[in-house]
């Protein structure tokens, strides 16, 4: 019996510069690093006990020339996750009032094509909204192939402001948050990397946050009555959210709890995280049309 040509139906590797994104910008020893010091992973949540600032930092200009680069690597991420067309991501922020969920919203998405991120905020629910479960208003803006998706707040408050508010019962808390493990679960079995980032505020920053929003005439219309009765009330803010971050840090979508009282320092580390999360999804550029590669057009030296 004749021995089969190996080179017969042995499809040609491609091109790692053709078909692979470059070699990870956040290495597997800075990601290691990352996901000991702020992903929950089975630790206790107590969230007085979790770091809201370093105090070895790098410089402001070293911390910017590292976000820009960053932030060209996620663009171009972005782009390849839009363009393969299969995969999803859906990045939520939460944290208690003025932790930065716009600002590091901002400091993400700048630079980046609005094609391929997009940034939901939810607010009090409506009407039609409160006349569904809680749920219902959230997996409407869930991405779809291909897309990007931020939440600035989420389901979360669904369930964080009424054991705040409403006194519920535990029973009421365990059904919730498993509806939103399940919720999560079915995401995540649909393609959907999920990526859970929690903004963690010291109390004096906090206030230190507001009162500079109360004098500056640009920022001072944010403030609401809601506002005052956060900062009033942080530590039952903080006992809310260390029962639910606790409960829904799962392997399918863990919490990454961030140090948000350096404005800068957050931005790296999200960014940083975001970016990792990205290259660990094993994205890679479609091949293109077969018509395209086969097209005479490419055979052309001059118009």
């Amino acid at each position: 019996m004749n021995k089969p040509d190996p080179k017969i139906n042995k499809k040609r590797a491609p091109k790692r510069s053709e078909k692979v994104l470059p070699d990870a910008l956040v290495p597997e020893s800075q990601w290691e690093i990352l996901g000991q010091a702020c992903m929950v992973n089975g630790k206790a949540v107590r969230l007085r006990q979790w770091p809201t600032r370093y105090g070895d930092m790098p410089s402001k200009e070293s911390m910017q020339e590292r976000i820009d680069q960053l932030s060209e690597r996620l663009d171009r991420l972005l782009t390849c996750l839009y363009a393969q067309g299969e995969r999803k991501l859906l990045v939520i922020f939460q944290g208690m009032d003025t932790a930065g969920k716009d600002g590091v919203a901002r400091a993400i998405m700048r630079g980046i094509h609005p094609m391929s991120l997009r940034m939901v905020s939810f607010k009090v629910p409506s009407e039609i909204e409160e006349a569904h479960d809680f749920l219902w208003r959230v997996h409407a803006q869930v991405p779809g192939a291909g897309q990007s998706i931020i939440f600035n707040r989420s389901h979360y408050d669904g369930v964080v402001m009424p054991i705040i508010q409403d006194g519920v019962a535990q029973e009421w808390i365990d059904q919730h948050i498993r509806q939103i493990n399940d919720f999560e679960k079915m995401l995540v079995e649909s393609d959907t990397t999920i990526l859970k980032i929690f903004l963690n505020i010291s109390r004096e920053e906090q206030h230190q946050r507001m009162l500079e929003r109360w004098e500056n005439p640009d920022k001072r219309w944010k403030l609401t009555e809601a506002d005052l009765h956060a900062g009033e009330n942080y530590s039952l803010y903080a006992n809310a959210y260390e029962t639910v971050l606790e409960k829904t840090c799962t392997p399918h979508a863990p919490w990454w709890i961030i140090p948000a009282d350096h404005k800068g320092f957050r931005n790296l580390i999200t960014a940083e995280i975001l970016v990792g999360t990205l290259e660990r999804m094993g994205l890679s550029w479609p091949e293109p049309d077969p018509i395209v590669t086969k097209s005479e057009f490419w055979k052309k030296s001059s118009i």
